[in-house]
C-alpha cells in the first residue's frame, strides 16, 4: 500500500516524496486504513516506497507481497491524474464495502489486477462495488494478459461489453508505459484469441476520456475468416478428440448421447461457424443441444417472431451454468448476445426461414453421414465469414 495513518489519524502517502524523507518518516508510527494494525515502511531500492503489515497481519482488505508492476503502476494511474488536475483517492478504503479500489477516481473505481485471484472473490467484489454505486474498472497486468493469444479464465472475467466495440479488456504496460484496449474480441474453437486493439502512452491524452472511449468512441471493427477452413480444422479436431477419448470431448458426447446425437453426425449448425459463442464456458455445443432441443417442437411450423424470441429467451436463462460469471456484462446484456449468435446462425445454416407471419421452421435431416458433412465443407470452402463489430456478422 502506499498510504496509511499516522497516530493522529492523518493520511500519510509516501507518493511524491524522496527516499531521503521517507527514511526520516521511518520514527514514526503508522496504521493500516482497514484493520488498523501497525504498518511499516519499506524504502528498498527496486520498488516503489510503500508501506507493508507485519508478517503476522490477517488482514483481508490490504493484499501483502505486491509486485512492483502493481507499485509502479499505481503510482502511474496518480501521475496521470495529477497531471489532469483530476480528483482522485488512493488506496481509499470503503469501509460500507470492505473494500479499497487502487485509485477512486470520483464514482470510478480503478482495480490494477497483477496476479491470480478467485473468480468467486472477482465477482463479490465487482458487484460489491456496483451496489453502491462504484463503477469498476479492472485493468489486467502484463502477468495476467501478457502473451495475447488466449485469455485464462479470470481475464475472461474482466471483459466489459459494449454495442460499439463488443467484448473489450483492458491491460496496461508498466515498462512500456501504455494503456490498452482490447476490442471486437472472439475465439475460435480451440479457445485462439482475435481482437483488435487501441493503445495510449501514459499522460498523452485524457485518461478520463480514454475510460469513457468504449461507449463514446466512434471505431469500427472488421475481420475476415475463410470460414471452410475454420469449419473443417474444427470438425476435424473433435474427430481426433474422440477417437483419443479425450475427457472433456466424453462429457459432451455423453450428454449428445442422452439426446440421441453423435458428435461427428450432428447437423451443420452444431459445428457453424467455427467461432466459439465467447461467454459459454467450455464447448459451446452444449448450448447448442439445448437450443436444438427446443426449436425441433416447431419443425415444419411458422412461428411468430416474438413468440420465437420468448421461448429462445426463457431456454437461455435455464442454462445459466454454461457461461461465464462475468460480472462487468448485465445479465440481460449476456443473453442478448447469445441470442442474436445462435438465432442468426439458425438463418444462416436455413433452419429459420423468414415468411409473411414469422419463421418457418426447418430442421431438415437430424443425423448426417461423415461423408455429407465433409461435403457441406467442400462446398463452403472458398466462402468468408466477415465478422464486425457493431455490424451484423455476415457469410460471402
Amino acid at each position: 500500500m502506499l498510504s496509511a495513518y499516522s497516530n493522529n489519524k492523518e493520511i500519510i502517502t509516501l507518493l511524491n516524496l524522496s527516499r531521503e524523507k521517507i527514511e526520516q518518516l521511518k520514527t514514526e508510527h503508522y496504521f493500516c486504513p482497514a484493520c488498523d494494525h501497525p504498518v511499516r515502511i519499506k524504502n528498498g531500492k527496486v520498488k516503489v516506497p510503500h508501506f507493508s503489515h507485519y508478517n503476522q497481519s490477517a488482514c483481508s482488505v490490504y493484499s501483502e507481497g505486491e509486485t512492483i508492476e502493481h507499485l509502479t503502476l499505481k503510482e502511474m494511474f496518480v501521475r496521470w491524474c495529477e497531471q489532469e488536475g483530476l480528483s482522485y483517492e488512493l488506496e481509499k478504503y470503503l469501509p460500507a464495502l470492505h473494500q479499497r479500489p487502487d485509485i477512486l477516481i470520483g464514482n470510478i473505481a480503478v482495480e490494477i489486477q497483477c496476479s491470480s485471484l478467485s473468480i468467486s472473490r472477482l465477482v463479490e467484489r465487482t458487484r460489491s462495488y456496483q451496489e453502491h454505486g462504484y463503477i469498476p474498472l479492472w485493468i489486467c497486468g502484463k502477468k495476467l494478459f501478457s502473451r495475447h493469444h488466449s485469455l485464462n479464465e479470470l481475464a475472461k472475467n474482466l471483459c466489459y461489453y459494449s454495442e460499439k466495440l463488443g467484448f473489450y479488456l483492458w491491460s496496461a504496460d508498466w515498462e512500456q508505459a501504455e494503456l490498452t484496449l482490447h476490442f471486437h474480441i472472439e475465439e475460435d474453437w480451440k479457445k485462439m484469441l482475435f481482437a483488435s486493439k487501441k493503445t495510449w502512452s501514459f499522460y498523452s491524452e485524457s485518461l478520463i476520456n480514454i475510460v469513457h472511449f468504449p461507449t463514446k468512441g466512434n471505431i469500427h471493427s472488421q475481420r475476415k475468416y475463410k470460414i471452410g477452413e475454420l469449419l473443417h480444422s474444427y470438425y476435424s479436431d473433435l474427430n481426433k478428440k474422440l477417437y483419443r477419448r479425450d475427457e472433456k470431448i466424453r462429457v459432451i458426447q455423453a450428454e449428445l448421447y442422452n439426446n440421441r446425437f453423435h458428435l461427428i453426425q450432428l447437423p451443420n449448425w452444431f459445428y457453424y461457424p467455427g467461432l466459439h459463442i465467447f461467454c459459454c464456458r467450455g464447448s459451446d455445443l452444449l448450448l447448442k443441444v439445448r437450443i436444438w432441443k427446443l426449436v425441433q417442437f416447431f419443425d415444419q411450423n411458422v412461428i411468430s417472431h416474438f413468440e420465437l424470441i420468448d421461448v429462445l429467451e426463457k431456454e437461455l436463462a435455464k442454462g445459466s451454468e454454461l457461461f461465464y460469471e462475468l460480472p462487468n456484462i448485465p445479465h440481460k446484456v449476456i443473453q442478448a448476445y447469445c441470442l442474436n449468435q445462435v438465432f442468426n446462425y439458425l438463418i444462416d445454416c436455413h433452419h429459420l426461414t423468414r415468411v409473411p407471419t414469422g419463421w418457418k421452421v426447418s430442421l431438415g435431416q437430424r443425423d448426417q453421414s461423415t461423408s455429407t458433412i465433409l461435403k457441406w465443407l467442400k462446398g463452403i470452402e472458398n466462402n468468408y465469414l466477415i465478422t464486425a463489430t457493431p455490424l451484423k456478422n455476415v457469410i460471402r
